[in-house]
């Protein structure tokens, strides 16, 4: 019987596993070989992460590779650590509009209209993690943040149109601040996020682009 601290570790290596495109068999026999490993270290009294000698993604990195010749793809870190922002992010604006409307009596079209693309986020960074170990599902992950920031760009339009017909001076001195920090917080991750697809392209697709 594994200790928690050793179930919990066994969860988070079969959670990290599941993300590779791997078949339920491949997974289920790496996953019982782990806690094997587990059982083992606990009948000898030895730290389990101490035995594994090395970070537990690097260990699953080395097994996967190991039993289905699968490399980690150069891009997940970047897709992982982005699609948590993302997830944060859209909860945030998911409870932002959900007190406008129950609490603030918001405008009930604009806020529904936000609280869609906030669930809208939400829903890319939780794919996103979900699928940055898949180099199957470069093309998806490429198509769901381009078309996030295809909305960006058209939300950004929108509010210069309507500063510009409701007559206020465009970019007024006090205004660049606000809108380099909303920049930074829409299109930076946006960025590293299409940087993270790109890297995790499948290894021919990237060998066809070098060659052109």
């Amino acid at each position: 019987m594994l200790t928690k601290k050793n179930k919990r570790m066994v969860r988070k290596m079969k959670k990290y596993i599941k993300t590779f495109p791997l078949t339920e068999k491949e997974i289920d026999q790496m996953i019982e070989d782990i806690t094997g490993m587990a059982e083992e270290a606990q009948e000898r009294n030895e730290n389990f992460e101490t035995v594994l000698g090395k970070s537990v993604h690097e260990f699953c990195d080395d097994l996967i590779y190991s039993v289905g010749g699968i490399k980690a793809p150069g891009g997940r870190k970047l897709i992982r650590g982005t699609s948590i922002y993302f997830q944060l992010l859209g909860l945030w604006g998911i409870v932002g509009c959900l007190i406008n409307v129950c609490f603030l009596a918001g405008e009930r079209v604009h806020t529904l209209w936000m609280l869609a693309i906030s669930i809208g986020i939400w829903y890319l960074g939780h794919y996103g993690e979900a699928n940055c170990n898949n180099t199957e599902k470069t093309k998806q992950l490429t198509a769901g943040i381009v078309i996030y920031m295809g909305v960006d760009l058209l939300i950004y339009c929108n509010e210069i149109i309507i500063a510009i017909d409701n007559g206020k001076a465009f970019l007024k001195t006090s205004d660049f601040p606000i809108l380099i920090i909303g920049i930074i917080v829409n299109f930076g991750p946006a960025i590293l996020y299409l940087v993270g697809a790109r890297r995790n392209r499948p290894a021919g697709e990237q060998i066809e682009v070098e060659s052109r």
